[in-house]
């Protein structure tokens, strides 16, 4: 039986590639995304594989049940574009790649950061143009200051780490209490309000759901200090963005680095520089100076890609030959 692999980038295939002839599997590639209009390209197939784009709502998977599929294999460690209640009630298999490079994602959020604060783009661009002024091109020392981590799961603690090694203060806020990670880091575990009041530097590394979705939104984005980062790596709905354009339009806050964003599924990842882009709320965020916009690349290095691929195409192997698969990775 064949696997369907739907959304795959340029960027996956030689890793897709490499690992699906490694292990056998029969697989067909398609750029195009799984949706209810893409479901006809889909035949004599036990299992999919999809990407974080991909549409796996009840709808989708209803029909997906009704073509005979058993198994998804979910390229990402979100699964927020699953309808997994569902998956559940109706004995879909899925598996995921719940951790694939954590240090890589962690050095993203500190590449955000070291451009708003030290200005390396607009310092570039200044020096391309045989422009050697300073003016306007102030930082602040990052060693001593108050950074905030909102998600302490693998990639939190990563920059946890990062930003500790930089002589930083660390401030923690999760569910899940970690004492002894706290001890080691000399750090304090505390509620979100006043992790936003006290910290230079917050950032967000918690998954997206019903709890998380707008965890910073038009009344919790006030307790930000005036001059303070906000990094988001981590889900765009983190983040309320009309709240956010609120406070960068009072210049409330020093800098903004984003690495997702609420509206970027038909955005992100696609080269829209011929035609431009519609969505007024982005537009808007990448007008303003102290706002540095990527292009959800932060998991974007050779070592993530190819774990990616491999542990999705170790799922699917154990699947097809009745292996078990890794606790770690198993949704349902």
């Amino acid at each position: 039986m064949k696997t369907y692999f739907f959304s795959t980038h340029n960027f996956e295939r030689k890793y897709l590639n490499y690992w699906t002839d490694k292990l056998g599997i029969n697989s067909v590639f398609l750029e195009t995304r799984l949706s209810e209009e893409t479901l006809g390209l889909v035949k004599d197939a036990d299992s999919i594989s999809c990407w974080a784009s991909d549409d796996l709502s009840k709808g989708v998977l209803q029909s997906l049940n009704r073509l005979g599929i058993k198994f998804i294999s979910l390229r990402s460690a979100g699964f927020s574009h699953l309808d997994l209640d569902f998956a559940k009630d109706n004995n879909f298999s899925v598996a995921r790649v719940p951790s694939y490079s954590p240090e890589a994602i962690a050095e993203h959020t500190l590449g955000l950061l070291m451009c708003l604060n030290r200005k390396f783009p607009r310092a570039y661009q200044r020096v391309k143009d045989f422009n050697f002024s300073l003016d306007g091109l102030e930082g602040v020392t990052l060693h001593g200051k108050n950074v905030g981590i909102v998600g302490v799961g693998k990639i939190g603690e990563a920059f946890a780490r990062i930003m500790k090694g930089m002589g930083c203060h660390i401030y923690l806020c999760d569910p899940n209490v970690d004492e002894l990670l706290a001890r080691e880091l000399e750090a304090q575990f505390v509620d979100l309000k006043t992790l936003l009041k006290i910290s230079d530097v917050v950032s967000l590394h918690c998954p997206l759901n019903e709890k998380t979705k707008y965890l910073i939104n038009k009344e919790t984005i006030e307790y930000l200090k005036k001059d303070a980062f906000l990094i988001n790596t981590g889900r765009g709905a983190l983040i309320e963005t009309q709240a956010l354009i609120d406070k960068l339009k009072r210049k409330d806050i020093r800098g903004v680095g984003l690495d997702v964003y609420e509206y970027e599924e038909n955005i992100f990842s696609h080269d829209h520089s011929l035609e431009g882009i519609s969505d007024e709320k982005l537009l808007r965020l990448m007008s303003f100076p102290n706002v540095l916009i990527t292009s959800h690349q932060a998991f974007f290095t050779s070592e993530a890609l190819d774990n990616i691929a491999r542990i999705s195409c170790e799922n699917i192997k154990n699947f097809n030959e009745n292996l078990p698969i890794n606790e770690q990775n198993i949704l349902c």
